[in-house]
């Protein structure tokens, strides 16, 4: 008898189910900031700075304005990567990424346009929240 119960709760919670196992596990890839592109993100928002080999090397780093920190990229196969995050006190507006050699003497005179990072107004819960979680 338990076991007659057992079969009809699967039953019932299969189709359910299914969707969520389809969809497979949540990612917390952070999304991907290419060469050349310009993605739209909210203060404390994470993002990977992306390169294919050719474009990056191992150290070159990744800056703006409105990062928490600068990014290092580092190899992840097949492409170099450097995660970096939206501060928390970033103000909406369009900002420029660089990326400047591993090699440069003077940073600031050598640094590369890569991409541009699009800040969406946050409001004030919103950056309390972002805060907490720094």
């Amino acid at each position: 008898m338990a076991m007659d119960r057992f079969r009809t709760a699967a039953v019932v919670a299969l189709p359910l189910l299914l969707p969520l196992l389809a969809a497979g596990p949540a990612s917390a890839e952070p999304a991907p900031l290419p060469l050349g592109s310009v993605r739209s993100l909210h203060p404390g928002d994470t993002l990977a700075v992306t390169a294919a080999s050719g474009q990056a090397v191992n150290g070159d780093t990744s800056t703006s304005p409105v990062l928490l920190k600068a990014g290092r990229m580092r190899m992840t196969a097949p492409r170099l990567t450097a995660a970096v995050t939206i501060a928390c006190d970033a103000r909406p507006g369009t900002y420029p990424v660089t990326l400047t050699s591993a090699g440069a003497s003077r940073p600031a005179e050598h640094a590369a346009p890569w991409a541009h990072i699009r800040v969406e107004p946050a409001n004030e819960a919103a950056r309390r929240a972002c805060r907490t979680k720094e």
